[in-house]
């Protein structure tokens, strides 16, 4: 109970620092009675067991007239102002005997919500939602929660839990409803459910978001040859429109098998939003990246292992093993971990190439900072995780996570010096060589950039 009295605290010390700085006593009054109720509300949840019910029905299908959406990848919620972008089901998890289905949304709504689940297209189960993960922007949740309330207008990040009991029915699709409205009669108001595939002892890396042409061919070329050298299984990436010369990069290795491409789309308002840099001090923005970030974790889990980084990021061991084999080695010492995070090196474009002679942009750049805890990475155990975030793993009772000492393995992070963060760009810096061991790197990156047409845009003479 310790921990729900201390989020009280923080609640009403947050709302009398908000207060405080009011004139008009009833939004004073106001902010401190809404700190109370839900003070109320956690202490409720902590003492009363919600045991959530659900009521079967026949499937009766009718067509009904389309809600205005120029969404393609998402679903309108028909009564909600809810974008939906995945239902993906985990038998038995997180309740023995349920199929657990999340549905990962961009959410503007605050109404109370069911969901309605279609059974072997024959008979349709409601039930009211539960919250899975709600990604918010500020590290106190029940902080950020007050925020939201007071800053409507945008869409949220979130995950919703459908649980269905396991009787034999197969879910085939899911929406979201009010809970005040029924169920949609229109099959285009649902998403088909989606079984991720079980690969035991498997690695997939979440790469998040590409987009408007922002990435180098040449330098994901050698991304992707990393990741497969140090035993990549998958890589899972949103595609929100690229250049031909990328596309014929992706296709390369969707035919590999290595890649899969998820498409992607900012919906709803404001149409012409972006995740270029100039929004990126919005909270919107943290919401659009953070979305793929969440669906990803749902849709890898089939996976033993998942990573979670940019295609400029690599987790790089210090001995010259596979990462599955440090990962194994990891788990046999740490036997109750959910995941690992890595201290970071940034080798930073505008210092210059310490080599350029070499044809690789790995080789070319080997000046960086020294190892420390910035833009942190990690990998994951899917069945010991609830949920991640872009730095952040959070995971289930009664696992922990453990940071890995730089002696051992760093993240390297390959970019153009972080202006607005740092407050020089000429940190004290170290000679990392550690990227010439994969001697085989060039001859495997010379044979992708045959078979894609992609020349390096830099020149080794100079």
């Amino acid at each position: 109970m310790s921990m729900k009295f201390r989020k009280c605290s923080q609640t009403i010390t947050f709302a009398w620092m908000l207060a405080s700085h009011m004139v008009l006593s009833k939004k004073r009054n106001g902010i401190l009675l809404l700190a109370l109720c839900l003070c109320s509300l956690i202490f409720l949840k902590s003492v009363v067991p919600v045991r959530q019910v659900g009521r079967y029905s026949k499937w009766l299908p009718r067509p009904l007239p389309r809600t205005e959406s120029s969404a393609q990848y998402f679903v309108l919620a028909r009564d909600l102002e809810i974008y939906m972008y995945s239902a993906i089901a985990s038998y038995n998890q997180p309740r023995k005997g349920d199929i657990g289905i999340v549905i990962t949304s961009l959410d503007a709504t605050v109404q109370h919500l069911d969901c309605c689940v279609l059974l072997d297209h024959a008979r349709l189960f409601v039930t009211p939602v539960e919250e899975h993960f709600f990604y918010h922007t500020m590290d106190v949740t029940i902080l950020s929660r007050i925020h939201e309330y007071f800053t409507p207008g945008y869409y949220r990040a979130r995950q919703y839990l459908c649980q269905v009991p396991e009787i034999g029915r197969i879910p085939s699709h899911a929406t979201l409803k009010s809970s005040s409205a029924p169920c949609s009669t229109d099959l285009a108001d649902y998403l088909p459910v989606h079984t991720p595939t079980q690969f035991p002892g498997g690695l997939a890396v979440c790469a998040k978001i590409a987009h408007s042409g922002g990435l180098d061919p040449e330098k994901v070329i050698e991304w992707f040859e990393v990741q497969r050298l140090l035993g990549v299984d998958k890589v899972l990436l949103y595609d929100m429109g690229n250049p031909v010369n990328l596309t014929r990069v992706f296709r390369y290795y969707q035919n590999m098998g290595l890649l899969d491409l998820q498409p992607y789309e900012l919906p709803g308002y404001p149409a012409n939003r972006t995740l270029m840099e100039k929004d990126k001090r919005t909270h919107q923005f943290h919401h659009d990246e953070s979305m793929a970030v969440l669906e990803c974790r749902q849709r890898m889990s089939g996976f033993s292992y998942v990573m979670s980084h940019d295609l400029d990021e690599f987790i790089i061991p210090r001995r010259d093993i596979t990462l599955k084999q440090f990962f194994k080695e990891k788990m046999e010492y740490y036997q109750d971990s959910a995941g690992f995070y890595f201290d970071t090196e940034f080798f930073i474009y505008n210092w210059g190439p310490t080599n350029p002679e070499e044809d690789l942009m790995l080789t070319r750049y080997r000046k960086a900072t020294k190892p420390h805890w910035e833009c942190t990475k990690y990998v994951y155990l899917s069945a010991r995780v609830l949920s991640s975030t872009t730095h952040s793993i959070y995971p289930l009772h009664p696992y922990t996570t453990y940071r890995i000492e730089p002696e051992e393995a760093v993240l390297h992070h390959y970019r153009r010096c972080p202006d607005d963060v740092w407050s020089t760009c000429f940190p004290e810096t170290i000679i990392d060589h550690i990227m010439t061991r994969y001697t085989d790197l060039y001859s495997r990156v010379l044979t992708v950039r045959q078979a894609t047409g992609v020349r390096p845009s830099w020149n080794t003479k100079k």
